[in-house]
């Protein structure tokens, strides 16, 4: 079993008036100490592409055997313009992976748990729809592995006149073997979903690594790209952060008085991803983080002293976002913006190496893209987000990856040759 996460938020009070909130900006370890461990993490983005029909029930069933063939994804974002908006480059390269889970449809209510098996509901591509992930096993290689169990969402939407089912997901690692073993980590699933065929988009798993099993520096060797299995879309992969600890944040609270969330900004940065289980050393992942390239604003809805989901593995505390995000080119000038609205998240308590007074959370969230303007108007799509985050002092490391519906090319840049990443 993984290690449980248990770092305390040593919140404080009254036990006849509840406890107290913690100073979210008070420095329990300096802001720029705790920044670098959120940042001690491996990225494995992928591609998946069926293994194997989901199931031979048909268009309506109510269980799903997915079988992911996951492949080396290289995204590569171009500096924003006035001219060209926000662009992306995607290679899809050499398989890497497996992962085999059973996703089942759930009532909106349902309190999803491994061992809890739901009623059986049909799939219904008319409607958005809940959905579990039960007894996930991913493999990238013959050693290391983990075990995963999440939930997810269908979102029906129409794109050029055809109606398309997108999808997408929030897992927890919950035991690991070979580099995975005893290591925390978040995985989002944003794409695709076809009852006879499968799930087609990306998986992006963020694994704690302190101790730099996975993440590193150097070539992942070049990659051998594949046909676009997703030709029409374009997938968007961006940084955000806390710009320093001067940039503060604020509580939320509901209408009783009790915290109901967060308030935020980040910095929007370009990032570039790569990873390989080919390398010689086996299992490796780099990230080369760029510019500031835009801000994020976001209300974040949830109770960080739950008492009823106190964060665990397997009782995470739910969240909801409303997330706003603006780009601008080299020279400042805006280029346009879009929002996301987060229906649906998991937050879990993280423990950080070498720190052991630090209170620290995992985010996993998802949902659709909204009202763009500029070189973004008329956006569709999917956002996922994975993140890191440190309380007292609030530090906050976030992978966003978008989903967007793409004929025309609108956000698609040139591949720039096809060496070493």
């Amino acid at each position: 079993m993984a290690i449980e996460t248990m770092a305390p938020l040593e919140a404080s009070g009254d036990p006849a008036t509840g406890p107290s909130l913690p100073d979210l900006n008070a420095e329990t370890y300096p802001f720029e100490a705790v920044l670098q461990l959120l940042d001690q993490a491996a990225y494995l983005n992928t591609f998946s592409v069926p293994g194997r029909p989901a199931a031979s029930a048909g268009g309506r069933s109510s269980a799903l055997e997915i079988d992911e063939s996951l492949h080396r994804f290289v995204v590569h974002m171009d500096d924003p313009s006035k001219e060209g908006g926000l662009r992306a480059s995607n290679r899809v390269g050499e398989r890497v992976g497996r992962f085999r889970h059973r996703w089942m449809i759930i009532p909106d209510d349902f309190v999803a748990t491994p061992d809890r098996v739901p009623p059986a509901i049909p799939l219904d591509p008319a409607r958005s729809q809940r959905f579990v992930m039960l007894d996930g096993r991913c493999e990238f290689g013959d050693k290391d592995s983990f075990r995963g169990f999440g939930t997810g969402r269908t979102f029906p939407m129409t794109v050029g006149g055809r109606s398309q089912l997108f999808v997408a997901t929030v897992g927890t690692i919950i035991e690991g073997s070979g580099r995975f073993q005893g290591r925390d980590g978040t995985y989002t699933h944003c794409g695709a979903l076809d009852a006879q065929r499968g799930f087609v988009g990306n998986l992006l798993v963020r694994v704690m690594d302190p101790e730099g099993r996975i993440h590193g520096h150097g070539s992942m060797g070049s990659l051998q790209a594949l046909a676009d299995p997703d030709p029409d879309v374009t997938y968007l992969v961006f940084r955000g952060q806390k710009r320093d600890k001067k940039q503060k944040t604020a509580f939320l609270f509901g209408a009783d008085g009790q915290p109901a969330g967060l308030d935020v900004e980040q910095q929007l940065r370009l990032v570039d991803l790569d990873f390989s289980s080919r390398t010689s050393r086996g299992l490796r992942s780099t990230i080369r983080v760029g510019p500031v390239v835009g801000t994020m604003k976001a209300r974040i809805l949830f109770n960080l002293l739950s008492p009823g989901a106190p964060g665990k593995s397997l009782a995470p505390i739910p969240f909801l976002s409303y997330n706003r995000y603006s780009f601008f080119d080299r020279n400042g000038c805006a280029i346009g913006g879009f929002e996301a609205d987060s229906l649906e998240g998991r937050t879990f308590l993280l423990r950080l190496a070498g720190a052991p007074r630090q209170a620290a959370l995992r985010f996993g969230g998802f949902g659709p893209l909204l009202n763009g303007t500029g070189k973004f108007a008329g956006i569709q799509g999917l956002m996922t987000d994975n993140s890191v985050v440190g309380i007292a002092p609030h530090a906050i490391v976030t992978l966003y990856v978008l989903r967007v519906p793409d004929p025309d090319g609108r956000f698609r840049a040139t591949v720039h040759g096809l060496g070493d990443c």
